[in-house]
């Protein structure tokens, strides 16, 4: 049986390290291999990997200067020069946590969809988020995140829900994708928004992108990344902000995702909207917009 490597890129964060092994302990031994992509080498969490002796984690040295997509490039660059023609790859953020073995369903749903990138649902505080994004309307940058708000128990069973964007926290692709699309966009999208361009030039290049509500992961929304919509933040913060690379209200790069994700014909209007997201977002704040478009989730997912 080929393996299914599994790529974490963390920085500081031993604490969630330690809860998404004991998440991972739930998946049959052998089923995975575990690429820890560390941006601060040598810290408490490389003290920590040592002292476990567990053949099935490889910790591999990133650097502070990194952000997400130059930590999980590390692990796509040792992949694709090392590793022995693996089946699946699997980008899963550092802070998830899952209770049943999630990733044995999900290896199952991609062998019986051969060339599909796959994602788990994603939930916080006991409901649905946006664990995928299907675009309405390229030119207005009208946006479904499908089940946002639903109750994970209403949620359809073992189904497979075709998307444009998946979200890197538990999403399974192809290793056959993988050697073809080559690395994350680190220069353009240092951090927010690069799974979704790296996502979606998977699905232009013949890899289906779903989300599968068969396998669930647990994140804390309110504790990733500077959102106005998943943190009570004050006006002066968010225009502080504005252009930080944890922001994803930043409109650098979100006129970046336009260009490079969206269809040519799109891209006057969809800057157009960029820009006037972003603006409103900063001005009135993340509740305020989610009230007034009647919106269950949004975000960089809202774009």
């Amino acid at each position: 049986m080929k393996q299914t490597l599994v790529i974490v890129p963390t920085f500081k964060e031993k604490e969630k390290i330690v809860k998404l092994l004991h998440s991972l302990a739930h998946v049959p031994q052998g089923t995975v291999k575990l690429l820890i992509v560390n941006g601060n080498p040598g810290d408490e969490t490389s003290v920590y990997l040592r002292q476990l002796h567990n053949n099935a984690i490889l910790e591999i040295k990133g650097s502070p200067e990194l952000f997400w997509s130059g930590l999980v490039n590390l692990g796509l660059e040792h992949v694709l020069r090392h590793a022995e023609d693996p089946e699946f790859l699997i980008l899963m953020n550092a802070d998830i946590e899952f209770d049943t073995d999630i990733l044995t369903p999900l290896i199952a749903k991609a062998r019986a969809n051969p060339n599909a990138q796959i994602a788990a649902v994603t939930i916080s505080g006991r409901r649905v988020v946006s664990s995928g994004v299907k675009v309405q309307s390229w030119w207005l940058m009208i946006n479904r995140h499908p089940f946002a708000g639903t109750l994970p128990e209403r949620l359809p069973s073992e189904a497979l829900i075709p998307v444009e964007f998946l979200p890197a926290r538990c999403t399974l692709i192809p290793f056959a994708a993988a050697k073809r699309a080559g690395l994350v966009a680190e220069r353009d999208l240092p951090h927010y928004a690069g799974d979704y361009e790296y996502t979606n030039r998977l699905r232009t290049s013949g890899f289906p992108a779903y989300i599968y509500t068969g396998s669930q992961v647990r994140v804390d929304a309110k504790n990733t990344g500077t959102s106005v919509f998943h943190k009570p933040l004050s006006l002066k913060t968010r225009i502080t902000s504005l252009f930080s690379i944890k922001a994803n209200y930043n409109p650098v790069y979100r006129l970046r995702f336009v260009r490079m994700a969206y269809p040519w014909y799109a891209w006057p209007s969809a800057m157009v909207m960029c820009l006037l997201r972003s603006t409103v977002e900063v001005l009135l704040g993340g509740n305020a917009v989610k009230f007034l478009l009647r919106r269950k989730e949004s975000g960089f997912a809202g774009l």
